[in-house]
C-alpha cells in the first residue's frame, strides 16, 4: 500500500514500512508531523495494537531521536530564586555527550513542575547548553501535559459553571423562632426547619412564591419576593419570629473607656425578610482579640447570630425585646402565627389581642373574629370581640344583636350574659342579679354581678358572691384576685390581703409580680408590722433592675439603679406624686406603648382626668386611647371631671377610676367649697389601697 511521506521518515527510519497498513499509524506519517508518528507508536505499544511487531515498537520508541524536528526559535532558560525555566533529566546520551532533556517550568532549580517539550541538547558548562532539536516527550510527560491542559479546561468550565450558577441562584437562609418544626415549600423546593433552627435554600433569581406551615396549623407565613443575585445574605425569618442580631464588633489595641466603643448591637424582632452585607461571622463566634498591623488602631467586624435563651423559644425572647423597647407592634405577625401553633389557648391569644390594640381595633377585631371561627363557644374570647366592636362605635349595634340573641335562647346561659355584659350602671346590675336567680351555675353570670356590686358599692355581698364563686369556680374566681384583695381591705383585713398577696408572689413573675409587689406595699403601708419594701428590693429576671425601679417610683420609692432615675416612666411615676403640670410635660416624652403597659388604671384615671379638666388636648389625645372604657363612658369620665351635673350611677367604673374621678372633679374651683371637700373625702375612702390617688390628694396643690 502506497502511502505519502512529506517528512521522508521512511528514509530516516525503515522500519516504519512494515505499519503502513496500520490505519492510525499510517494517517500519522502523511501529516508528516514526526512527534505524531512517534505518539502513536508509543499508543500501539501501550494498548497491544500490534503484538507481531512487539519487538520493533519497542526499539523505535526507545529513540526518540528517530523522530526530532527542527528547532523553531530557541527555548527559555533561567531562573530567579530558584523558580524558572531550566533543562532537566538526561536520556539516550551518545558518545559525544548530547542527550534529550526535558524543558520545563522549575522550582528548586531542578523540579520540573510544568513540563514544557523535548530537545536534544549537549551541556556546555553549569545550566549553559547547546540545543541541537525538538525530540517528542516521552509517554509519562506527554500524558502529564495533556492531563494538565485537561486539568485547566475543566477548571475553565467549572469556574464558568460556577460563575453561571452564582448569577442565576441565590442562597436563602429561612430562620425559625418556633419551638416547632416548620415545613416550608418555595416553588418545586421544600424543606423542614427544625424547631428553633435555620435551614438555606439555593433558588433561582427571580420572582419567587412560597409559604411556611405548621403540622394542623397550616400556613403561618407567606413568601412572595423577587430574589436577586447578590453577594449579600439574604434572610427570611418566619413570621419575624427569631431573634435575629447583627453586632458589630471592634477590636482596639487600647481598651476604650466606653463600653459602648466596643461595639454596637440592632436587633431585628419581628422583621421577616431581610438582606445583609460584609457578615464575617455567620452564625458563628468571633475571636475574643484579632491581630492588626501597625497602622491600625482598631478593626470592626460584624456578626449575624441569634440569640438563644433556655427554656424559651425564640418567638417569646423577641417578644420581651419589643415590651422592653416599645416595639410590640412589630411582634403581632409572630405573635398570630404562636397563637395559631397553640391552637388559640386562652395565653396566647390574650397576648395576641393585647398587641394586635396596640396596632389597631381593627387588627385586634380581625384576629378575635377569626379565633372565635375556631372556638365558637368561648364565651370570654366574645367578650373580647364585643369591648373591641364598643371601641369602634359599635355599641348600639350590639344591643340589638345579642338582644335578638338572647330572645331566641332564652335557655342560653352564656347568650344571656353575653347580652347583659352590654348593660351598664343599675340596669347591668340588676339584670345580672335576675339571671343569677335563674342560672345559679353560671361562673361568667356570677364572676360579673361580683364585680358589679364591687364598684357600686355593695362590698358585702360582693364578698358574699365572691366566696360562693371560689366553690363554683376557682378559675373565674382568680380572675378577681384584684377585686377580692380590694374587698378584704372594705373589710379591715389588710393582714389577710398581706397574706394572700404573699401566696400570689411565689407563682408570679414579670409585670404580674411587678403589680403584686406594689399592692404589697400600699398595703404594708397601712399596718403596723408590715414591710412596705418587702418585694420591691429585687425583682428575679430583672437584670438592669428596669421593671424593680418603675415600680419603685410608682410606690415613691428611690430607684435602685441610677441609670434608671432618668427613665421617663420612672420620672412621670415620680412626678405624678405631686405635680400633675410637670406630669403631662413629661407625657410628651413617653410612647403610648410604655404607657399601657406600665401605667395602672388609677394613674391612667388622673392623668386623663386632668387633661380633660383643663383641656390639655395633646395629653388627651395620647391617653384617650389607653383608656379603656367604652365610648359612652368615658364621656361621662369627662363630662364629671369638669365638674358638669353627671351622675356615675349609671357606668362601671373601677373603684381605682372612682377615686380618681372624685379627686379630679374636687380641684374645679367653681364648686362649692363644701362639695370639694366631699369629694376628696370620698376619693379618699374610694382608695382602699392607699395608693397614688390618696398621695395625690395631700401632695397635689389645689
Amino acid at each position: 500500500m502506497s502511502i505519502s511521506d512529506p517528512a521522508n521518515l521512511f528514509q530516516r527510519v525503515p522500519e516504519l514500512r512494515a505499519f503502513s497498513d496500520d490505519p492510525k499509524i499510517s494517517r500519522a506519517i502523511e501529516s508528516g508531523d514526526p512527534f505524531k508518528v512517534y505518539r502513536s507508536l508509543v499508543l500501539a505499544r501501550l494498548f497491544r495494537r500490534l503484538p507481531q511487531h512487539k519487538d520493533v515498537l519497542k526499539e523505535l520508541t526507545s529513540e526518540r531521536r528517530l523522530f526530532a524536528k527542527p528547532l523553531k526559535g530557541t527555548p527559555s532558560l533561567g531562573t530567579i530564586n530558584s523558580v524558572g525555566f531550566s533543562f532537566v533529566g538526561e536520556s539516550e546520551r551518545d558518545t559525544d555527550g548530547s542527550h534529550i532533556a526535558l524543558h520545563a517550568f522549575v522550582i528548586l532549580f531542578a523540579l520540573p513542575l510544568v513540563p514544557m517539550g523535548s530537545y536534544v541538547v549537549r551541556s556546555t558548562g553549569d545550566r549553559q547548553w547547546q540545543i541541537y532539536a525538538r525530540a517528542p516527550l516521552g509517554i509519562m510527560g506527554w500524558l502529564y501535559t495533556r492531563g494538565l491542559a485537561l486539568a485547566l479546561v475543566i477548571m475553565v468550565l467549572t469556574g464558568a459553571a460556577a460563575s453561571y450558577h452564582e448569577a442565576s441562584n441565590q442562597d436563602l437562609i429561612i430562620l425559625n423562632g418556633f419551638e416547632i418544626p416548620v415545613n416550608v415549600k418555595i416553588g418545586e423546593q421544600t424543606r423542614m426547619i427544625p424547631a428553633l433552627g435555620r435551614a438555606t435554600l439555593t433558588l433561582p433569581v427571580g420572582h419567587l412564591r412560597g409559604e411556611a406551615s405548621a403540622d394542623k396549623t397550616g400556613i403561618i407565613d407567606t413568601y412572595d419576593q423577587t430574589l436577586e443575585s447578590s453577594d449579600r445574605y439574604s434572610i427570611w425569618n418566619i413570621a419575624g419570629a427569631a431573634p435575629l442580631v447583627e453586632n458589630t464588633i471592634i477590636y482596639s489595641k487600647v481598651k476604650p473607656s466606653d463600653p459602648g466603643q466596643a461595639g454596637s448591637q440592632i436587633v431585628y424582632c419581628g422583621k421577616r425578610l431581610m438582606e445583609f452585607a460584609n457578615i464575617k461571622y455567620l452564625f458563628s463566634e468571633p475571636p475574643q482579640s484579632m491581630s492588626m498591623s501597625k497602622h491600625e488602631s482598631s478593626v470592626s467586624v460584624k456578626q449575624l447570630t441569634i440569640i438563644n435563651q433556655a427554656g424559651t423559644p425564640g418567638v417569646m425572647s423577641c417578644l420581651n425585646y419589643a415590651f422592653e423597647h416599645g416595639q410590640e407592634k412589630d411582634m403581632l405577625g409572630a405573635l398570630e402565627a404562636y397563637a395559631a401553633i397553640k391552637d388559640w389557648e386562652t395565653r396566647a391569644t390574650e397576648i395576641a389581642l393585647y398587641i394586635a390594640r396596640s396596632a389597631s381595633n381593627a387588627e385586634a377585631l380581625r384576629i378575635s373574629r377569626k379565633v372565635l371561627k375556631i372556638h365558637p363557644d368561648d364565651v370570654m374570647l366574645e367578650r373580647s370581640v364585643q369591648d373591641l366592636r364598643d371601641d369602634i362605635g359599635e355599641h348600639e349595634l350590639m344591643l340589638k344583636e345579642y338582644a335578638q340573641r338572647a330572645s331566641q335562647h332564652a335557655d342560653s346561659s352564656s347568650e344571656q350574659y353575653l347580652y347583659a355584659s352590654l348593660l351598664s350602671g343599675s340596669e347591668g346590675l340588676q339584670t345580672m342579679k335576675t339571671l343569677r336567680q335563674k342560672f345559679p351555675q353560671d361562673a361568667n353570670i356570677l364572676r360579673s354581678l361580683t364585680w358589679r356590686k364591687f364598684v357600686h358599692g355593695d362590698s358585702k355581698g360582693a364578698a358574699q358572691d365572691l366566696q360562693q364563686l371560689s366553690t363554683l369556680s376557682p378559675e373565674n374566681a382568680s380572675y378577681l384576685f384584684d377585686t377580692q384583695i380590694k374587698l378584704l381591705l372594705t373589710q379591715q383585713r389588710a393582714a389577710d390581703a398581706l397574706k394572700i398577696l404573699d401566696a400570689a408572689m411565689n407563682n408570679s413573675k414579670g409585670l404580674e409580680r411587678a403589680v403584686h409587689a406594689l399592692e404589697f406595699s400600699e398595703i404594708a403601708r397601712q399596718v403596723n408590722n408590715g414591710d412596705p419594701e418587702k418585694y420591691l428590693r429585687n425583682m428575679p429576671e430583672d437584670e438592669d433592675g428596669k421593671l424593680l425601679d418603675i415600680y419603685r417610683a410608682k410606690a415613691g420609692l428611690p430607684a435602685t439603679n441610677a441609670a434608671n432615675r432618668d427613665l421617663p416612666i420612672v420620672k412621670l411615676s415620680q412626678s405624678l406624686r405631686s405635680s400633675p403640670e410637670q406630669t403631662l410635660d413629661l407625657m410628651k416624652q413617653i410612647n403610648a406603648i410604655q404607657v399601657r403597659k406600665y401605667l395602672g388604671a388609677d394613674q391612667l384615671a388622673l392623668l386623663y382626668g386632668e387633661a380633660s379638666r383643663i383641656n390639655n388636648k395633646a395629653a388627651k389625645d395620647k391617653l384617650q386611647q389607653l383608656m379603656h372604657m367604652r365610648k359612652a363612658d368615658l364621656l361621662v369620665f369627662e363630662q364629671f371631671v369638669r365638674g358638669d351635673k353627671v351622675s356615675l350611677d349609671e357606668v362601671d367604673f373601677e373603684t381605682d377610676v372612682l377615686a380618681a374621678a372624685y379627686f379630679i372633679r374636687s380641684r374645679n374651683p367653681q364648686l362649692p367649697s363644701q362639695e370639694r371637700q366631699n369629694l376628696r373625702q370620698l376619693a379618699a375612702k374610694t382608695d382602699v389601697l392607699q395608693g397614688v390617688v390618696s398621695t395625690a390628694i395631700k401632695q397635689w396643690q389645689s
